[in-house]
């Protein structure tokens, strides 16, 4: 399945566009975009809004993280993590499958970008 996402202000151009589109394939237009690859998309006045909280909480249940204790600032940015440092993680495969959906969260919080790039 190919998805193609159209956004601008309504206009009767992209009106045009979305039904040149219907005319020359076999497409089905669902409207309007709420969520995408673990993306919600929140329509305002000023724009859209973009946010990954039900991703986040899915993650959360995954690495049975959900009664985890928040911290502001998940990672100091003088201290570095060396592979000689505490117990290796009894499950290699996992721990790639987190630091990578936490990559992926990082589009729509870039501010712990740092502290996911130190895990990566």
């Amino acid at each position: 399945m190919d998805n193609i996402i159209i956004t601008e202000s309504p206009s009767a151009a992209i009106l045009q566009v979305i039904q040149a589109l219907i005319n020359e394939f076999d497409i089905i237009d669902l409207g309007s975009l709420h969520y995408l690859l673990g993306i919600q998309i929140t329509h305002t006045s000023t724009g859209l809004f973009l946010s990954q909280s039900k991703y986040v909480e899915d993650l959360l249940v995954e690495s049975e993280m959900v009664d985890a204790k928040p911290c502001d600032t998940p990672c100091l940015p003088y201290n570095r993590l060396l592979k000689e440092d505490g117990e290796p993680y009894p499950n290699p495969t996992v721990y790639r499958s987190i630091v990578g959906a936490l990559q992926y969260l990082t589009f729509t919080r870039p501010d712990i970008a740092f502290s996911v790039h130190q895990v990566c």
